[in-house]
Protein backbone atom coordinates (compact mmCIF):
# COMPACT_ATOMS: atom_id res chain seq x y z
CA UNK A 1 0.00 0.00 0.00
CA UNK A 2 3.07 2.58 0.25
CA UNK A 3 2.73 3.44 -3.74
CA UNK A 4 -1.27 3.52 -3.25
CA UNK A 5 -2.32 6.83 -4.11
CA UNK A 6 -4.92 6.62 -1.73
CA UNK A 7 -4.33 6.55 2.39
CA UNK A 8 -4.55 3.25 3.87
CA UNK A 9 -5.23 2.47 7.67
CA UNK A 10 -5.79 -1.25 9.14
CA UNK A 11 -7.11 -2.26 12.42
CA UNK A 12 -7.60 -5.27 14.22
CA UNK A 13 -10.21 -6.73 16.38
CA UNK A 14 -9.11 -4.39 19.49
CA UNK A 15 -10.42 -1.24 17.10
CA UNK A 16 -6.00 -0.47 17.30
CA UNK A 17 -4.14 0.75 14.33
CA UNK A 18 -2.38 -1.72 12.87
CA UNK A 19 -1.76 -0.19 9.75
CA UNK A 20 -0.54 2.87 8.55
CA UNK A 21 1.13 4.08 4.88
CA UNK A 22 2.62 7.76 3.48
CA UNK A 23 -0.25 8.98 2.14
CA UNK A 24 -1.90 7.83 5.45
CA UNK A 25 0.67 10.32 7.31
CA UNK A 26 0.17 13.31 4.78
CA UNK A 27 -3.79 12.97 5.31
CA UNK A 28 -3.90 12.69 8.90
CA UNK A 29 -0.87 14.33 10.05
CA UNK A 30 0.54 11.61 12.13
CA UNK A 31 3.47 9.91 11.16
CA UNK A 32 3.91 5.85 10.99
CA UNK A 33 5.25 5.43 14.33
CA UNK A 34 3.06 8.12 16.32
CA UNK A 35 -0.28 6.39 14.48
CA UNK A 36 0.56 2.35 15.14
CA UNK A 37 -1.03 1.51 18.36
CA UNK A 38 -3.43 4.23 18.39
CA UNK A 39 -6.97 3.36 18.55
CA UNK A 40 -9.18 4.32 15.76
CA UNK A 41 -11.30 6.70 17.84
CA UNK A 42 -8.70 8.76 17.34
CA UNK A 43 -9.09 9.53 13.74
CA UNK A 44 -13.06 9.34 13.73
CA UNK A 45 -15.13 13.12 14.72
CA UNK A 46 -16.76 12.25 18.01
CA UNK A 47 -20.67 12.78 17.39
CA UNK A 48 -20.01 10.05 14.48
CA UNK A 49 -17.87 7.59 16.51
CA UNK A 50 -21.19 5.79 17.72
CA UNK A 51 -22.93 6.63 14.33
CA UNK A 52 -23.96 4.56 11.70
CA UNK A 53 -20.48 4.50 10.61
CA UNK A 54 -19.04 3.00 13.30
CA UNK A 55 -21.88 0.73 13.52
CA UNK A 56 -20.92 -0.40 10.20
CA UNK A 57 -16.96 -1.03 11.26
CA UNK A 58 -18.63 -3.11 13.89
CA UNK A 59 -20.82 -5.68 12.12
CA UNK A 60 -18.61 -5.83 9.38
CA UNK A 61 -15.49 -6.70 11.82
CA UNK A 62 -17.47 -9.20 13.95
CA UNK A 63 -18.88 -10.75 10.81
CA UNK A 64 -18.07 -14.54 10.62
CA UNK A 65 -18.69 -14.95 7.34
CA UNK A 66 -15.53 -14.79 4.36
CA UNK A 67 -14.06 -11.83 4.03
CA UNK A 68 -15.37 -9.04 1.85
CA UNK A 69 -16.00 -5.52 1.32
CA UNK A 70 -18.43 -2.35 2.17
CA UNK A 71 -19.99 -0.55 0.14
CA UNK A 72 -17.79 3.39 -0.39
CA UNK A 73 -18.68 6.26 1.99
CA UNK A 74 -18.43 9.69 2.52
CA UNK A 75 -16.81 10.12 6.00
CA UNK A 76 -15.88 12.99 7.89
CA UNK A 77 -12.22 11.84 9.93
CA UNK A 78 -10.07 14.13 11.96
CA UNK A 79 -6.46 15.62 11.09
CA UNK A 80 -4.04 15.50 13.59
CA UNK A 81 -4.81 19.15 14.37
CA UNK A 82 -8.10 19.26 14.88
CA UNK A 83 -9.82 20.02 11.46
CA UNK A 84 -12.33 17.96 9.63
CA UNK A 85 -11.63 15.80 6.51
CA UNK A 86 -13.97 14.96 4.02
CA UNK A 87 -12.62 11.42 2.40
CA UNK A 88 -14.59 8.55 0.15
CA UNK A 89 -13.86 5.57 1.74
CA UNK A 90 -13.73 1.51 1.14
CA UNK A 91 -13.55 -0.37 4.21
CA UNK A 92 -12.82 -4.26 3.94
CA UNK A 93 -12.34 -7.69 6.15
CA UNK A 94 -9.00 -9.46 5.92
CA UNK A 95 -7.81 -12.48 7.68
CA UNK A 96 -9.53 -14.97 10.02
CA UNK A 97 -9.64 -16.07 13.59
CA UNK A 98 -7.56 -13.72 15.86
CA UNK A 99 -5.95 -12.68 13.11
CA UNK A 100 -9.04 -10.92 11.53
CA UNK A 101 -9.26 -7.49 10.83
CA UNK A 102 -10.54 -4.06 8.86
CA UNK A 103 -8.66 -2.51 6.08
CA UNK A 104 -10.03 0.99 5.20
CA UNK A 105 -8.64 3.15 1.80
CA UNK A 106 -9.17 6.62 2.33
CA UNK A 107 -9.54 9.08 -0.53
CA UNK A 108 -9.06 12.98 -0.04
CA UNK A 109 -12.11 15.00 -1.60
CA UNK A 110 -10.00 18.52 -0.48
CA UNK A 111 -9.26 18.82 -3.68
CA UNK A 112 -12.79 17.49 -6.04
CA UNK A 113 -14.29 20.06 -3.55
CA UNK A 114 -12.06 22.36 -4.59
CA UNK A 115 -11.86 22.04 -8.04
CA UNK A 116 -15.81 22.21 -8.04
CA UNK A 117 -15.76 25.34 -6.08
CA UNK A 118 -13.70 26.47 -8.46
CA UNK A 119 -15.46 25.31 -11.78
CA UNK A 120 -18.75 27.05 -10.07
CA UNK A 121 -17.16 30.37 -9.51
CA UNK A 122 -15.78 30.18 -13.15
CA UNK A 123 -19.59 29.30 -14.48
CA UNK A 124 -20.71 32.88 -12.36
CA UNK A 125 -18.07 35.04 -12.72
CA UNK A 126 -16.62 37.04 -15.31
CA UNK A 127 -12.92 35.90 -15.83
CA UNK A 128 -11.32 39.31 -16.97
CA UNK A 129 -12.87 41.00 -13.99
CA UNK A 130 -14.05 38.83 -11.11
CA UNK A 131 -17.31 40.28 -11.16
CA UNK A 132 -20.11 37.98 -11.34
CA UNK A 133 -21.59 37.65 -14.94
CA UNK A 134 -25.31 37.62 -16.42
CA UNK A 135 -26.01 34.21 -15.33
CA UNK A 136 -25.45 34.82 -11.52
CA UNK A 137 -26.79 38.71 -12.08
CA UNK A 138 -30.00 36.87 -13.76
CA UNK A 139 -30.45 34.40 -10.78
CA UNK A 140 -30.12 37.27 -8.11
CA UNK A 141 -32.89 39.05 -10.27
CA UNK A 142 -34.79 36.40 -10.31
CA UNK A 143 -34.54 35.78 -6.68
CA UNK A 144 -35.24 39.49 -5.90
CA UNK A 145 -38.07 40.05 -7.98
CA UNK A 146 -40.03 36.71 -6.39
CA UNK A 147 -39.79 38.14 -2.79
CA UNK A 148 -40.87 41.91 -3.85
CA UNK A 149 -43.40 40.75 -6.05
CA UNK A 150 -45.88 42.87 -4.62
CA UNK A 151 -43.74 45.75 -3.77
CA UNK A 152 -43.58 48.21 -5.91
CA UNK A 153 -39.88 49.72 -6.35
CA UNK A 154 -38.60 47.38 -3.98
CA UNK A 155 -35.84 46.18 -7.03
CA UNK A 156 -33.74 48.49 -9.47
CA UNK A 157 -31.85 47.64 -12.07
CA UNK A 158 -28.92 49.88 -13.34
CA UNK A 159 -27.50 49.32 -16.70
CA UNK A 160 -24.19 50.71 -17.71
CA UNK A 161 -22.53 51.45 -21.03
CA UNK A 162 -18.78 52.66 -21.73
CA UNK A 163 -18.80 55.35 -24.27
CA UNK A 164 -16.91 55.05 -27.56
CA UNK A 165 -14.78 51.69 -26.07
CA UNK A 166 -14.74 50.11 -29.51
CA UNK A 167 -12.50 53.21 -30.18
CA UNK A 168 -10.40 52.78 -27.11
CA UNK A 169 -9.60 49.03 -28.65
CA UNK A 170 -9.06 49.58 -31.87
CA UNK A 171 -6.44 52.80 -31.39
CA UNK A 172 -5.11 51.30 -28.14
CA UNK A 173 -5.66 47.26 -28.42
CA UNK A 174 -7.55 44.92 -26.64
CA UNK A 175 -4.82 44.57 -24.44
CA UNK A 176 -5.53 48.00 -23.34
CA UNK A 177 -9.30 47.51 -23.35
CA UNK A 178 -9.36 44.80 -20.96
CA UNK A 179 -7.33 46.87 -18.49
CA UNK A 180 -9.74 49.18 -19.17
CA UNK A 181 -12.71 46.84 -18.18
CA UNK A 182 -10.78 45.78 -14.71
CA UNK A 183 -9.87 49.41 -13.61
CA UNK A 184 -13.66 49.97 -14.93
CA UNK A 185 -14.93 47.29 -12.50
CA UNK A 186 -12.40 48.19 -9.36
CA UNK A 187 -14.48 51.38 -9.75
CA UNK A 188 -17.68 50.58 -9.57
CA UNK A 189 -17.08 48.32 -7.18
CA UNK A 190 -15.11 50.93 -5.43
CA UNK A 191 -18.42 52.90 -5.57
CA UNK A 192 -20.69 50.89 -3.78
CA UNK A 193 -22.95 51.77 -1.29
CA UNK A 194 -26.00 49.17 -0.62
CA UNK A 195 -25.93 47.15 -4.28
CA UNK A 196 -27.06 43.51 -4.40
CA UNK A 197 -24.90 42.79 -7.23
CA UNK A 198 -22.62 44.27 -9.13
CA UNK A 199 -21.59 42.38 -12.57
CA UNK A 200 -20.37 42.71 -16.20
CA UNK A 201 -22.62 41.80 -18.62
CA UNK A 202 -19.99 41.26 -21.46
CA UNK A 203 -18.17 43.66 -23.85
CA UNK A 204 -18.11 47.39 -22.11
CA UNK A 205 -21.54 46.62 -20.60
CA UNK A 206 -22.05 46.47 -16.63
CA UNK A 207 -25.16 45.81 -14.72
CA UNK A 208 -25.63 46.72 -11.27
CA UNK A 209 -28.78 45.48 -8.57
CA UNK A 210 -30.32 46.89 -5.85
CA UNK A 211 -33.14 45.01 -3.88
CA UNK A 212 -34.64 46.70 -0.97
CA UNK A 213 -36.51 50.13 0.19
CA UNK A 214 -35.75 53.58 -2.24
CA UNK A 215 -33.75 51.51 -4.34
CA UNK A 216 -34.48 54.34 -7.09
CA UNK A 217 -32.88 56.70 -4.74
CA UNK A 218 -29.94 54.05 -4.02
CA UNK A 219 -29.51 53.63 -7.86
CA UNK A 220 -29.04 56.92 -8.41
CA UNK A 221 -27.04 58.11 -6.20
CA UNK A 222 -24.88 54.88 -6.95
CA UNK A 223 -24.73 56.34 -10.80
CA UNK A 224 -23.67 59.80 -9.48
CA UNK A 225 -20.88 58.30 -7.30
CA UNK A 226 -19.96 56.17 -10.43
CA UNK A 227 -20.13 58.62 -13.00
CA UNK A 228 -17.63 60.95 -11.00
CA UNK A 229 -15.11 57.92 -10.65
CA UNK A 230 -14.52 57.37 -14.28
CA UNK A 231 -14.28 61.29 -14.66
CA UNK A 232 -10.51 60.37 -13.82
CA UNK A 233 -8.29 59.39 -16.63
CA UNK A 234 -7.13 55.48 -16.37
CA UNK A 235 -3.64 54.37 -16.69
CA UNK A 236 -3.13 51.96 -19.44
CA UNK A 237 -0.02 50.01 -20.61
CA UNK A 238 1.36 53.90 -19.47
CA UNK A 239 -1.07 55.68 -21.13
CA UNK A 240 -4.30 58.15 -19.73
CA UNK A 241 -7.14 57.03 -20.79
CA UNK A 242 -10.28 58.79 -20.83
CA UNK A 243 -13.61 57.54 -20.19
CA UNK A 244 -17.08 58.27 -19.55
CA UNK A 245 -20.09 55.69 -19.18
CA UNK A 246 -24.42 56.19 -20.09
CA UNK A 247 -26.09 54.45 -17.70
CA UNK A 248 -30.18 53.71 -17.33
CA UNK A 249 -31.77 53.15 -14.09
CA UNK A 250 -35.63 50.90 -14.03
CA UNK A 251 -36.87 50.30 -11.01
CA UNK A 252 -40.18 47.80 -10.41
CA UNK A 253 -43.92 48.79 -10.67
CA UNK A 254 -47.26 47.40 -10.22
CA UNK A 255 -47.01 46.52 -13.80
CA UNK A 256 -43.35 45.50 -14.34
CA UNK A 257 -42.02 42.96 -12.24
CA UNK A 258 -40.80 40.67 -14.96
CA UNK A 259 -36.71 40.54 -15.19
CA UNK A 260 -36.64 40.84 -19.47
CA UNK A 261 -38.80 43.82 -18.69
CA UNK A 262 -37.45 45.53 -16.19
CA UNK A 263 -33.72 44.83 -18.05
CA UNK A 264 -35.31 46.01 -20.89
CA UNK A 265 -36.81 49.52 -19.73
CA UNK A 266 -32.81 49.86 -17.87
CA UNK A 267 -31.77 49.19 -21.25
CA UNK A 268 -33.97 51.96 -23.09
CA UNK A 269 -33.33 54.72 -20.37
CA UNK A 270 -29.46 53.92 -21.04
CA UNK A 271 -30.19 54.49 -24.92
CA UNK A 272 -31.72 57.69 -23.87
CA UNK A 273 -28.64 58.66 -21.77
CA UNK A 274 -26.26 57.70 -24.55
CA UNK A 275 -28.34 60.11 -27.00
CA UNK A 276 -27.75 62.66 -24.83
CA UNK A 277 -24.44 62.02 -25.80
CA UNK A 278 -23.14 60.06 -23.09
CA UNK A 279 -21.00 60.87 -19.54
CA UNK A 280 -24.81 60.90 -18.05
CA UNK A 281 -27.96 58.95 -16.34
CA UNK A 282 -31.40 58.53 -17.13
CA UNK A 283 -34.22 57.05 -15.40
CA UNK A 284 -36.54 55.40 -17.26
CA UNK A 285 -40.67 56.63 -16.38
CA UNK A 286 -44.15 57.07 -18.37
CA UNK A 287 -42.90 58.95 -20.50
CA UNK A 288 -39.97 56.73 -21.67
CA UNK A 289 -42.75 53.53 -21.50
CA UNK A 290 -44.45 54.90 -24.30
CA UNK A 291 -41.66 55.85 -26.35
CA UNK A 292 -40.62 51.84 -25.70
CA UNK A 293 -43.86 50.40 -26.59
CA UNK A 294 -43.62 52.31 -29.86
CA UNK A 295 -40.61 51.11 -31.04
CA UNK A 296 -41.09 47.47 -30.13
CA UNK A 297 -44.48 47.94 -32.38
CA UNK A 298 -42.43 49.67 -34.84
CA UNK A 299 -39.29 46.76 -34.69
CA UNK A 300 -41.49 44.31 -35.21
CA UNK A 301 -43.82 46.01 -37.82
CA UNK A 302 -40.43 46.52 -39.33
CA UNK A 303 -39.34 43.01 -39.46
CA UNK A 304 -42.39 41.96 -41.75
CA UNK A 305 -41.83 44.95 -44.00
CA UNK A 306 -39.37 43.73 -46.18
CA UNK A 307 -41.24 40.69 -47.46
CA UNK A 308 -44.19 42.21 -47.54
CA UNK A 309 -42.75 44.74 -50.36
CA UNK A 310 -43.64 47.81 -47.76
CA UNK A 311 -40.47 49.66 -48.46
CA UNK A 312 -40.27 52.14 -50.73
CA UNK A 313 -38.09 54.42 -52.94
CA UNK A 314 -38.08 57.66 -53.53
CA UNK A 315 -35.92 60.34 -55.66
CA UNK A 316 -34.38 63.58 -55.38
CA UNK A 317 -32.47 65.12 -58.05
CA UNK A 318 -29.06 66.70 -57.34
CA UNK A 319 -28.98 70.12 -59.83
CA UNK A 320 -26.16 71.32 -61.47
CA UNK A 321 -26.30 74.98 -60.30
CA UNK A 322 -24.32 76.57 -63.16
CA UNK A 323 -26.49 74.56 -65.67
CA UNK A 324 -29.55 74.32 -63.81
CA UNK A 325 -29.91 70.80 -64.91
CA UNK A 326 -29.91 67.79 -63.23
CA UNK A 327 -26.87 65.30 -63.15
CA UNK A 328 -27.74 63.02 -60.13
CA UNK A 329 -30.72 61.54 -57.93
CA UNK A 330 -30.85 60.65 -54.05
CA UNK A 331 -31.96 57.59 -53.08
CA UNK A 332 -34.60 58.31 -50.28
CA UNK A 333 -36.48 55.55 -47.71
CA UNK A 334 -39.87 55.61 -47.03
CA UNK A 335 -42.11 53.23 -45.22
CA UNK A 336 -45.71 52.09 -47.15
CA UNK A 337 -47.17 51.29 -44.19
CA UNK A 338 -50.23 49.33 -44.07
CA UNK A 339 -52.40 50.94 -41.18
CA UNK A 340 -50.21 54.43 -40.71
CA UNK A 341 -49.57 54.98 -44.59
CA UNK A 342 -46.37 56.63 -45.76
CA UNK A 343 -43.98 56.84 -43.40
CA UNK A 344 -40.53 59.16 -43.20
CA UNK A 345 -37.63 57.68 -42.37
CA UNK A 346 -37.32 59.53 -38.97
CA UNK A 347 -39.77 57.57 -37.55
CA UNK A 348 -38.26 54.07 -38.16
CA UNK A 349 -34.63 54.22 -39.31
CA UNK A 350 -33.43 55.00 -35.58
CA UNK A 351 -35.31 51.59 -34.64
CA UNK A 352 -33.78 49.75 -37.78
CA UNK A 353 -30.52 50.66 -36.42
CA UNK A 354 -30.67 50.06 -33.32
CA UNK A 355 -32.19 46.66 -33.78
CA UNK A 356 -29.73 45.71 -36.62
CA UNK A 357 -32.33 45.46 -38.86
CA UNK A 358 -30.82 48.49 -40.85
CA UNK A 359 -27.90 45.74 -42.24
CA UNK A 360 -30.82 44.08 -44.55
CA UNK A 361 -32.67 47.06 -45.58
CA UNK A 362 -29.86 48.89 -46.52
CA UNK A 363 -29.12 46.50 -48.55
CA UNK A 364 -32.12 46.13 -50.15
CA UNK A 365 -32.18 50.22 -50.84
CA UNK A 366 -28.65 49.54 -52.18
CA UNK A 367 -29.73 46.74 -54.38
CA UNK A 368 -33.09 48.95 -55.47
CA UNK A 369 -31.22 51.82 -56.39
CA UNK A 370 -28.92 50.44 -58.43
CA UNK A 371 -31.37 48.40 -60.17
CA UNK A 372 -33.23 51.44 -61.28
CA UNK A 373 -30.22 53.77 -62.47
CA UNK A 374 -29.65 50.88 -64.71
CA UNK A 375 -33.10 50.27 -66.16
CA UNK A 376 -33.09 54.29 -66.67
CA UNK A 377 -29.72 54.08 -68.48
CA UNK A 378 -30.89 50.59 -70.64
CA UNK A 379 -33.81 52.92 -71.77
CA UNK A 380 -33.57 55.13 -74.97
CA UNK A 381 -32.44 58.17 -74.96
CA UNK A 382 -29.73 59.99 -72.85
CA UNK A 383 -28.09 57.85 -70.38
CA UNK A 384 -29.18 58.86 -66.25
CA UNK A 385 -26.50 60.38 -63.65
CA UNK A 386 -25.31 58.99 -60.80
CA UNK A 387 -27.56 58.27 -58.12
CA UNK A 388 -26.93 58.66 -54.02
CA UNK A 389 -27.36 56.20 -51.41
CA UNK A 390 -27.35 57.02 -47.61
CA UNK A 391 -25.06 54.33 -45.50
CA UNK A 392 -25.59 54.50 -41.97
CA UNK A 393 -23.13 54.14 -38.87
CA UNK A 394 -24.35 50.47 -38.62
CA UNK A 395 -23.55 49.25 -41.91
CA UNK A 396 -20.31 51.27 -42.02
CA UNK A 397 -19.04 48.92 -39.33
CA UNK A 398 -20.47 45.86 -40.38
CA UNK A 399 -17.88 43.46 -41.88
CA UNK A 400 -19.45 42.33 -45.07
CA UNK A 401 -20.28 46.23 -46.38
CA UNK A 402 -17.84 46.26 -48.82
CA UNK A 403 -18.51 43.17 -50.38
CA UNK A 404 -22.38 43.90 -50.26
CA UNK A 405 -21.69 46.91 -52.44
CA UNK A 406 -19.24 45.37 -54.68
CA UNK A 407 -21.82 42.16 -55.11
CA UNK A 408 -24.93 44.19 -55.69
CA UNK A 409 -23.23 46.52 -58.47
CA UNK A 410 -21.98 43.22 -59.88
CA UNK A 411 -25.47 41.99 -59.59
CA UNK A 412 -27.24 44.74 -61.28
CA UNK A 413 -24.58 45.63 -64.18
CA UNK A 414 -24.14 49.61 -62.91
CA UNK A 415 -21.23 50.68 -63.25
CA UNK A 416 -19.43 52.02 -59.69
CA UNK A 417 -18.50 54.90 -61.23
CA UNK A 418 -21.82 55.92 -61.65
CA UNK A 419 -22.62 55.08 -57.55
CA UNK A 420 -22.79 57.49 -54.75
CA UNK A 421 -22.28 56.63 -50.94
CA UNK A 422 -23.36 59.22 -48.61
CA UNK A 423 -22.08 59.13 -44.92
CA UNK A 424 -23.23 60.93 -42.28
CA UNK A 425 -20.62 62.98 -40.32
CA UNK A 426 -21.36 61.73 -37.44
CA UNK A 427 -20.88 57.81 -38.42
CA UNK A 428 -17.69 58.52 -39.54
CA UNK A 429 -16.06 60.45 -36.45
CA UNK A 430 -17.69 58.11 -34.02
CA UNK A 431 -14.97 55.85 -35.04
CA UNK A 432 -13.13 57.46 -37.66
CA UNK A 433 -9.82 54.80 -37.84
CA UNK A 434 -12.32 52.17 -38.69
CA UNK A 435 -14.37 54.10 -40.67
CA UNK A 436 -11.42 55.42 -42.57
CA UNK A 437 -10.49 51.69 -43.82
CA UNK A 438 -14.03 51.01 -45.36
CA UNK A 439 -13.50 54.20 -46.88
CA UNK A 440 -10.38 53.17 -48.56
CA UNK A 441 -11.94 49.44 -49.62
CA UNK A 442 -15.07 51.49 -51.20
CA UNK A 443 -13.13 53.67 -52.83
CA UNK A 444 -10.90 51.39 -54.35
CA UNK A 445 -14.42 49.78 -56.05
CA UNK A 446 -14.37 53.04 -57.94
CA UNK A 447 -17.67 54.17 -56.28
CA UNK A 448 -18.22 58.46 -55.40
CA UNK A 449 -17.91 58.94 -51.58
CA UNK A 450 -19.91 61.68 -49.71
CA UNK A 451 -20.13 63.04 -46.70
CA UNK A 452 -23.42 64.11 -45.41
CA UNK A 453 -25.09 66.59 -43.06
CA UNK A 454 -21.57 68.04 -42.62
CA UNK A 455 -21.39 70.68 -39.86
CA UNK A 456 -24.18 68.87 -37.57
CA UNK A 457 -21.24 66.97 -36.19
CA UNK A 458 -17.60 67.23 -34.74
CA UNK A 459 -15.01 66.56 -37.63
CA UNK A 460 -11.69 67.10 -36.88
CA UNK A 461 -10.22 68.21 -40.23
CA UNK A 462 -6.75 65.86 -40.16
CA UNK A 463 -9.35 63.13 -40.35
CA UNK A 464 -11.79 65.36 -42.79
CA UNK A 465 -8.45 65.36 -45.59
CA UNK A 466 -7.35 61.89 -44.72
CA UNK A 467 -10.54 60.18 -45.86
CA UNK A 468 -10.90 59.75 -49.36
CA UNK A 469 -14.14 61.90 -50.06
CA UNK A 470 -15.05 63.28 -53.42
CA UNK A 471 -18.56 65.55 -52.28
CA UNK A 472 -19.20 67.37 -48.86
CA UNK A 473 -22.88 68.11 -48.49
CA UNK A 474 -23.94 71.14 -46.92
CA UNK A 475 -26.40 70.71 -44.21
CA UNK A 476 -29.82 72.32 -44.52
CA UNK A 477 -29.59 73.61 -41.35
CA UNK A 478 -27.22 75.93 -42.77
CA UNK A 479 -28.72 76.70 -45.89
CA UNK A 480 -31.92 78.17 -44.05
CA UNK A 481 -29.55 80.90 -42.78
CA UNK A 482 -28.46 81.95 -46.85
CA UNK A 483 -29.52 85.51 -47.44
CA UNK A 484 -31.63 85.95 -44.07
CA UNK A 485 -27.61 87.06 -42.11
CA UNK A 486 -24.87 87.98 -43.19
CA UNK A 487 -23.25 85.09 -40.63
CA UNK A 488 -25.66 82.48 -42.33
CA UNK A 489 -23.84 83.32 -46.00
CA UNK A 490 -20.47 83.46 -44.48
CA UNK A 491 -20.70 80.33 -42.48
CA UNK A 492 -21.55 78.37 -45.87
CA UNK A 493 -19.02 80.47 -47.39
CA UNK A 494 -16.51 78.64 -45.41
CA UNK A 495 -17.63 75.37 -45.74
CA UNK A 496 -17.39 75.40 -49.57
CA UNK A 497 -13.90 77.37 -49.56
CA UNK A 498 -13.19 74.67 -47.07
CA UNK A 499 -14.02 71.89 -48.96
CA UNK A 500 -12.79 73.37 -52.30
CA UNK A 501 -9.34 73.48 -50.91
CA UNK A 502 -9.61 70.03 -50.22
CA UNK A 503 -10.33 68.96 -53.75
CA UNK A 504 -14.23 68.01 -53.08
CA UNK A 505 -17.27 69.16 -54.36
CA UNK A 506 -19.68 70.64 -52.57
CA UNK A 507 -24.11 69.89 -52.41
CA UNK A 508 -26.05 72.13 -50.58
CA UNK A 509 -29.22 70.69 -49.09
CA UNK A 510 -32.80 71.54 -48.48
CA UNK A 511 -32.54 74.26 -51.28
CA UNK A 512 -35.88 75.87 -51.03
CA UNK A 513 -35.88 79.13 -52.43
CA UNK A 514 -34.46 81.03 -55.48
CA UNK A 515 -32.83 83.72 -52.82
CA UNK A 516 -30.59 80.23 -51.90
CA UNK A 517 -30.32 79.41 -55.20
CA UNK A 518 -28.87 82.43 -56.13
CA UNK A 519 -26.61 83.20 -52.91
CA UNK A 520 -25.21 79.74 -53.77
CA UNK A 521 -24.52 80.23 -57.32
CA UNK A 522 -22.36 84.10 -55.73
CA UNK A 523 -20.53 81.51 -53.74
CA UNK A 524 -19.58 79.26 -56.42
CA UNK A 525 -21.45 76.38 -54.93
CA UNK A 526 -21.46 73.16 -57.49
CA UNK A 527 -24.77 71.37 -57.17
CA UNK A 528 -27.87 71.34 -54.90
CA UNK A 529 -31.31 69.78 -54.25
CA UNK A 530 -34.61 70.32 -52.75
CA UNK A 531 -38.00 71.04 -52.66
CA UNK A 532 -37.19 74.51 -55.45
CA UNK A 533 -36.31 71.80 -57.55
CA UNK A 534 -38.61 68.72 -56.55
CA UNK A 535 -39.91 66.67 -53.40
CA UNK A 536 -39.09 63.24 -53.28
CA UNK A 537 -40.98 61.45 -55.61
CA UNK A 538 -41.44 57.84 -56.71
CA UNK A 539 -39.34 56.32 -59.93
CA UNK A 540 -42.15 56.88 -62.13
CA UNK A 541 -42.81 60.30 -61.32
CA UNK A 542 -38.69 61.82 -61.57
CA UNK A 543 -39.45 61.29 -65.57
CA UNK A 544 -42.52 63.76 -65.15
CA UNK A 545 -40.23 66.23 -63.53
CA UNK A 546 -37.01 65.83 -65.04
CA UNK A 547 -37.79 64.11 -68.23
CA UNK A 548 -33.51 63.46 -68.86
CA UNK A 549 -31.30 63.16 -66.00
CA UNK A 550 -28.23 63.97 -68.26
CA UNK A 551 -25.47 61.46 -68.54
CA UNK A 552 -22.52 62.94 -66.48
CA UNK A 553 -19.27 63.43 -68.49
CA UNK A 554 -15.80 62.12 -67.80
CA UNK A 555 -14.95 64.90 -65.92
CA UNK A 556 -15.76 67.73 -63.39
CA UNK A 557 -16.23 70.68 -65.87
CA UNK A 558 -19.60 69.50 -67.20
CA UNK A 559 -20.47 68.90 -63.55
CA UNK A 560 -21.10 65.50 -62.32
CA UNK A 561 -20.90 64.86 -58.65
CA UNK A 562 -17.39 63.37 -57.79
CA UNK A 563 -15.70 63.43 -61.32
CA UNK A 564 -11.78 64.04 -61.11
Amino acid sequence: MALSRDAFVEFGLDAVLTGWNPQAERLFGWTTEEALGRPISDLVVPPRFTGRFWDALQRLQASSGPPGSSRPRELRLLHRDGHELHVASLAYVSGTGSERGVGVLLHDLAEERAAEVALAHAYLHDPLTGLPNRTLFTYRLAYALARGRAMPGMVAVLVLDLDRFKAINDALGHEVGDEVLVAVAGRLVESDGVAEVIARLGGDEFLVLFDGSDDEEKAVSFASRALHALASPIVAAGSEVFITASIGIACTTRAVHEPTVLLSNADAAMYQAKRRGGGTMAVFGEAMRVKVLDRMTTEHSLHRALERCELRLFYQPVVDISAERPIAVEALLRWDHPEQGLVGPNRFIPVAEESGLIIPIGAWVLQEACQQLKHWQDRPGPASGAVEVNLSARQIDHPEIVSTVESILSASGLSPAYLTLEITESALMSDAASALQVLRALKDLGVTLAIDDFGTGYSSLSYLQRFPLDILKVDKTFVDGLGVSLEGSEIVSAVIKLAHALGLQVIAEGVETERQLAELQRLSCDFAQGYLFSRPVPAADLLGVFPAVAAPGPDRSVGRPGST
